[in-house]
């Protein structure tokens, strides 16, 4: 990465991946008055025809009346900042998706979840700076063109650079969402950052699938499936310690508390599921599973649930 690489003041935005997540930041950056572009695929036509709408937990919406839409990254060519929201399960064609949105400085934000990639950016684009982004925003595509966010006051964005070069932009891009209202801390560890997040997306993205298609509320005012979340967040709070990134023991106590918070939410991996397409088990199951067993971590419940996970079958599938 070169160490020169800096953002504009005002700079432009490409949005890959433009369903809930993609298109949540994309209207609020929109509506603080960036230039923002849109790489859609199904929604393409609904957009360009009837606009963004965000609808706001507290029942505020906000509309984008005319975006710039468009069906590939070639039409929305050299960007400074790139936000990747696309499915895990689409990383093979990331590399020549991304190619004619980059130029030597832009910076690249993954706001995918699971593991592992980051790191994949950095090796198809060694020379452009990689942010990772955790999100904790709790959003859904209710139709097309249509984004709903389910937790108090948006939610919020942890932001960690890949490697100690990149804090400078880190703080940047930082200032960037701050512009958007949109709650923001930074983090010294990609890693750690990683790791917290999937203590919450390990539970909930798995057992709302395998307790029949429920909701995160079902999950956690069930005392069974509450109990099974708590220990499967302990296994992977331990694989963290284990790989270097210690992670404070009262943080299980209080993502099972935010997300009591909640109003019903089905996270990404049930959407996925219910809706027949391919569950993102292997980055968000299936990497920790391996690199915590590999520290020596006993983790039986999430090796039972990744094993139950590649197993189950779509009813949008029967």
């Amino acid at each position: 990465m070169s160490s020169k690489a800096t953002l504009p003041t005002n700079p432009t935005i490409a949005i890959v991946g433009a369903g809930a997540l993609g298109g949540y930041f994309g209207v609020r950056f929109a509506l603080a008055g960036f230039r923002v572009r849109f790489l859609m695929r199904s929604d393409l036509s609904a957009v360009r025809y009837g606009g963004l709408r965000l609808e706001m937990e507290d029942g505020t919406v906000h509309k984008v009346t005319r975006p710039e839409a468009h069906g590939s990254t070639a039409a929305i060519g050299p960007s400074d900042l790139v936000l990747i929201a696309l499915k895990t399960t689409q990383n093979a064609c990331l590399p020549s998706t991304l190619g004619p949105l980059m130029r030597p400085q832009t910076v690249l934000l993954t706001l995918q979840n699971g593991l592992g990639n980051a790191e994949f950016l950095r090796r198809h684009f060694p020379d452009n700076p990689v942010i990772g982004g955790l999100c904790q925003i709790g959003v859904n595509r209710v139709a097309p063109g249509v984004i709903r966010n389910y937790i108090p006051g948006g939610g919020f964005v942890q932001l960690a650079a890949l490697d100690e070069a990149g804090g400078d932009l880190v703080e940047a891009v930082a200032a960037l969402f701050d512009r958007a209202c949109i709650r923001t801390k930074t983090l010294p560890s990609l890693g750690e950052a990683t790791w917290r997040k999937l203590m919450w997306n390990v539970p909930f993205n798995g057992l709302t699938i395998l307790a029949g298609g429920v909701s995160t509320d079902y999950v956690v005012n069930t005392p069974a499936l509450r109990t099974y979340a708590r220990e499967l967040m302990e296994e992977l709070r331990t694989a963290a310690g284990k790989l270097g990134h210690p992670i404070e023991a009262e943080y299980t106590d209080k993502l099972l508390e935010f997300t009591d918070r909640m109003k019903p939410y089905r996270p990404s991996s049930l959407v996925d599921f219910l809706e027949g397409k391919e569950v993102e088990v292997e980055a968000i199951f299936g990497e920790p599973l391996r690199l915590g067993e590999a520290a020596c971590v006993s983790m039986p419940r999430l090796s039972a649930l990744y094993r139950l996970l590649q197993g189950v079958r779509s009813p949008a599938l029967k």
